[in-house]
């Protein structure tokens, strides 16, 4: 029974027993003189305040239990939502992990590619400066012209960055180190996109032209440029031929450059997370 209820039933007690000493007959007495043998009618009392006095002890316990209950309460949902938040977090890490490692993937093919083309645009480069010391045949060169025209580009993995944003759960990464380092991370592969972006907006549109209009993309077909009235030798004088060579070995320097940055700090990342 609660102490609202207890403090009801009292004041239902005390009621009674005020009705039922006013109702009771005057008792007569042969002394008038003494005014002890009158008997007086009961005083109006203020019973909430009796009431407190006399049941404080109990009313102070169920307050003391209310609170305890309603703290332990709280402190079992906060147990609750830690081991919740600690098994997600969990997932989060995994997940994290299993995506840098699909990047690191993406890079390793990325760099790869990249170096194998500007070694062939450094083999045309050499080429141009001593063509006869570095002669090439029609294949040779088509083929570097072939190579020099791929876009070996990364692909990041940011589904589990991204929903760890925007699901409100960013908190869940306590580690302050890595937290800074995934954005880091995640800011240099954005930047890398871009230029990735920048790179193939200046191939379609400034490069490949010229090179699918004189070069066989074919690999079967061996001679480049054959209108070209000085053969393959005049193209080591060729100054259109030498700038879009050289602008596309620099694009994929500086793409190489990001490359390397990005795999060190996904090599970085990777360890924390596994540890």
């Amino acid at each position: 029974m609660s102490w609202l209820r207890l403090m009801e039933e009292r004041i239902k007690e005390m009621e009674k027993k005020d009705e039922a000493a006013v109702a009771a007959p005057d008792v007569a007495t042969a002394d008038a003189s003494a005014p002890e043998a009158a008997v007086k009618p009961p005083r109006k009392r203020n019973r909430v305040l009796h009431l407190l006095g006399e049941m404080w002890p109990a009313y102070l316990i169920e307050v003391v239990v209310i609170i305890v209950g309603i703290t332990i309460t709280l402190a079992l949902e906060e147990w609750r939502d830690k081991g919740k938040e600690s098994e997600l977090e969990k997932v989060y890490l995994a997940n994290l992990a299993a995506d840098i490692e699909a990047d690191l993937q993406s890079l390793h093919y990325a760099a790869s590619n990249t170096d194998s083309l500007i070694a062939s645009g450094e083999e045309i480069r050499q080429f141009e400066k001593d063509p006869d010391g570095h002669a090439l045949s029609g294949a040779r060169l088509n083929q570097d012209v072939r190579k020099l025209l791929n876009r070996p580009n990364f692909l990041s993995h940011d589904a589990t960055f991204s929903d760890l944003k925007s699901s409100g759960n960013l908190h869940l990464v306590k580690d302050i180190t890595l937290k800074g380092l995934l954005f880091s991370y995640y800011s240099k592969a954005e930047n890398i996109h871009r230029i990735q972006d920048a790179e193939q907006q200046a191939t379609i549109n400034l490069i490949a032209g010229y090179f699918l209009k004189w070069f066989s993309m074919d690999p079967s077909l061996e001679a480049p440029i054959l209108q070209n009235p000085g053969g393959i030798k005049a193209l080591a004088g060729n100054v259109e031929f030498r700038n879009q060579v050289g602008a596309r070995v620099a694009m994929r320097q500086e793409l190489k450059e990001q490359y390397a940055d990005a795999n060190a700090q996904a090599a970085k990342l990777l360890e924390l997370l596994r540890h």
